[in-house]
């Protein structure tokens, strides 16, 4: 089942105040009942900064590892050798420091690099391949399509694609050659570890989490669940001010790298056959990409290690020939949290550290989610790639019904202050995503956003025969449900839409009583030529109310939720989270539409002029698509969300079975 709220709220007893019959007590946004040395510890000797893209990020941990002088521990999702993570300069690989060249660097300096990488087995295995995040890297069958395309002479974009085709062959053998130096010893200091998920741990992590979900959902799920964790923890083994770990949404391969301004088509994005294709504009450099990390000081380090050291003595061990002996975890158990002390003068920042880890059972970043929900009063921010949740969304609802009914039993004279949600989230990538994704964004009220989709919808519903039909009316669509063609639409094709269309519809009218206000906005950016191209959120941050965030490698999907392996950090703090709303928004959506102090006025004001500038832009979107002359240009990035996909056609949610990409992983549920 999804967390009980009642489970994660610490209760106890507060002196009340006779003459005033007031008490004085705070918000509880951590998970106070998980705090425990062995479980997931709260502590306020962190120091937390905040970076926007992997431009901004890699930078740091470049000088991060090459300042290590005993250990860099990586987990990763998929790890390119090939990924440029020093400064990008030039259009060709490679346009900077490599990777594979930083961590064989300083392995030879004779400090211990350890790597811990996701590879599915079995049926897995052809999914991973698949999303290009396996020893070697480069997609061949994508780059033939790419060479395929060079047939069509009138596409506009063909003069830009100038790449000295030669240089694609050496990209390939250096990452080949560098796994194949690291699998057989012939690289010192340099230990990789593979982990594959337990189908059995899974499938005990998501007992109670499937109401509603279709067998060919939940066998996904199981056998086909990834690790997707990111975290990196540098001298873990010399305690002190100097050990560093970072908590990102970030993947270690090439598509993920970009600049906070999301360059229509910028060369340091790297072309095609370098990383997963854009299809729609297969001639361009990359897709734009949105993401975050946390640099992580203090105590939290003693989780990210905990973390670390379990999954790599649970890990196989077949890539390393001169395997480490021993538990990791017993040798570092001598390490105390308090051990790691802050440098001199830097901010303190409360956090937690938070997972999905079914092989032990844990699911604190759902529980993350749903109290930090509770608390909400002010605003909630969601920048998520899958927000495919139902179940939190239809937390927010309840949680905010039993906030006005509180309100009303006190007899507070309305109105009630509003709550304003911004959800910002890409187009589902996938066809077979658009029927989750639905049915979450339509639990909001805001199901128009998927067109097509909820006209279906909508016309399923009106199919059904109603009490206030007339006979006349009644035998008319019975009529219509035994016609043959409606029976195979309705029971085989389009079981997506008989399913979603069961689930009560949601007005705004209806969010307006619980006093919500919602918008959805997704990314653009804007080239010359009046083109545009949306920007990939892969993004995985929540803040509220100036007060709480949670960022790291979780989606808000049920995948992510229970089933994968994942890692945030949760932080309370009275200004961190405000200067990341502040510098977040203004990036977005420009310096006018930061929120300002974060205040009730500021923060409805914000939402509003978004929804204007959303509107504006999309509009200038929807003339690019349909090849309009003078079109106007958009400010900053965010457009109004919509999708114009209907039906899968593939019926009873089958399309959210595997399908194989990272977040292109393994895009299920």
């Amino acid at each position: 089942m999804p967390p009980d709220i009642n489970q994660l709220l610490r209760t106890g007893i507060f002196h009340i105040d006779e003459l005033s019959c007031t008490a004085n007590i705070s918000k509880q946004w951590l998970l106070e009942n998980r705090n425990a040395p062995d479980g997931h510890p709260i502590s306020a000797d962190n120091h937390l900064q905040f970076y926007v893209c992997a431009s901004e990020t890699f930078p740091h941990i470049v000088k991060d590892i090459r300042a290590a002088k005993k250990s860099v521990d990586l987990i990763c999702w998929g790890f390119d050798p090939g990924m440029e993570v020093g400064e990008r300069q030039g259009e060709t690989w490679p346009r900077g420091l490599t990777y594979g060249d930083l961590l064989s660097q300083v392995a030879a300096a004779g400090v211990r690099v350890r790597l811990l990488v996701w590879y599915p087995a079995g049926t897995g295995k052809e999914l991973g391949l698949m999303a290009n995040n396996l020893p070697g890297y480069t997609n061949r069958k994508q780059l033939q399509r790419v060479v395929a395309a060079f047939a069509d002479k009138n596409n506009p974009d063909l003069a830009n694609f100038h790449l000295a085709f030669h240089q694609t062959p050496d990209r390939a053998k250096y990452c080949l050659d560098w796994w194949d130096k690291v699998t057989t010893g012939k690289m010192p200091n340099v230990h990789v570890r593979h982990r594959c998920p337990s189908a059995a741990a899974v499938a005990a992590n998501l007992q109670g989490e499937t109401s509603g979900f279709t067998p060919a959902e939940i066998a996904g799920l199981k056998s086909v669940a990834t690790h997707h964790q990111k975290p990196i923890l540098i001298d873990y083994d010399l305690p002190g001010p100097t050990s560093v770990g970072y908590v990102m949404g970030l993947n270690s391969t090439t598509d993920y790298w970009d600049t906070p301004e999301h360059v229509y088509d910028d060369p340091l994005r790297g072309y095609a056959w370098e990383g997963t294709a854009d299809v729609a504009n297969p001639y361009l450099h990359l897709k734009p990409y949105r993401d975050y990390a946390i640099r992580v000081q203090g105590r939290a380090l003693h989780c990210l290690n905990r973390n670390f050291s379990s999954a790599w003595d649970r890990a196989e061990r077949n890539w390393d020939l001169k395997a480490e002996t021993g538990s990791l975890a017993w040798v570092r158990q001598a390490f105390t949290a308090a051990q790691f002390t802050l440098p001199a003068g830097k901010d303190r920042h409360i956090a937690q550290i938070v997972r999905t880890q079914p092989e032990e059972d844990d699911k604190t970043i759902q529980e993350a989610y749903w109290l930090a929900t509770s608390q909400a009063r002010n605003y909630i921010y969601i920048e998520n790639q899958y927000f495919q949740h139902t179940p939190w969304a239809e937390h927010l609802k309840e949680m905010r019904r039993k906030y006005v009914q509180g309100m009303q039993a006190a007899c507070v004279t309305p109105p009630i202050p509003d709550l304003y949600v911004f959800i910002v989230m890409p187009e589902p990538e996938k066809g077979g995503m658009v029927p989750r994704t639905y049915d979450t964004v339509a639990e909001l009220g805001q199901g128009g956003t998927i067109k097509k989709y909820d006209a279906n919808v909508r016309d399923f519903r009106e199919m059904q025969p109603q009490d206030r039909d007339s006979m006349i009316a009644r035998l008319a669509k019975n009529v219509r449900q035994l016609d043959p063609a409606t029976l195979v639409r309705t029971h085989i094709m389009d079981a997506d839409i008989a399913d979603s269309a069961s689930r009560p519809p949601v007005s705004a009218a209806d969010l307006e009583t619980l006093g919500i206000k919602v918008l959805i906005a997704k990314l653009y950016t804007q080239g010359s030529k009046n083109r545009c191209r949306e920007i990939y959120i892969h993004s995985k941050l929540m803040i509220v109310d100036d007060v709480f965030f949670t960022l790291g490698s979780a989606n808000l999907n049920l995948r992510s939720m229970a089933g994968d392996s994942e890692i945030n950090i949760a932080c309370m703090h009275k200004d961190l989270p405000k200067t990341m709303r502040q510098k977040v928004w203004a990036n977005l959506a420009g310096s006018r539409f930061n929120g300002g102090d974060g205040n009730g006025v500021s923060i409805e004001s914000t939402h509003t002029k978004w929804i204007r500038k959303m509107k504006k832009n999309a509009a200038i979107v929807d003339k690019a698509i349909k090849g309009s002359k003078d079109i106007g240009r958009i400010e900053n990035h965010i457009v109004t969300f919509s999708d114009p996909r209907g039906s899968t056609g593939l019926g009873f949610r089958m399309a959210q079975a595997p399908v194989a990409t990272e977040d292109r992983e393994v895009a299920a549920a």
